[in-house]
């Protein structure tokens, strides 16, 4: 039996994919991103930027 690795939004919960490796799992989501050493979902990713937007703004 071969490991398996799940990736996991960091700040949802949200079950993406689980894969052999931790780069084979990430090439297939859509939409997911790296986001200061996090894996973010497309929503948590679009929240996450929409923040850093508005704290850079003022």
């Amino acid at each position: 039996m071969s490991a398996q690795v799940a990736i996991v939004c960091d700040q949802c919960g949200d079950l993406g994919t689980v894969g052999s490796t931790p780069e084979r799992a990430r090439s297939v989501l859509s939409g997911w991103s790296r986001w200061h050493g996090q894996d973010l979902c497309p929503l948590c990713r679009f929240i996450a930027q929409n923040r850093a937007r508005l704290a850079a703004a003022g």
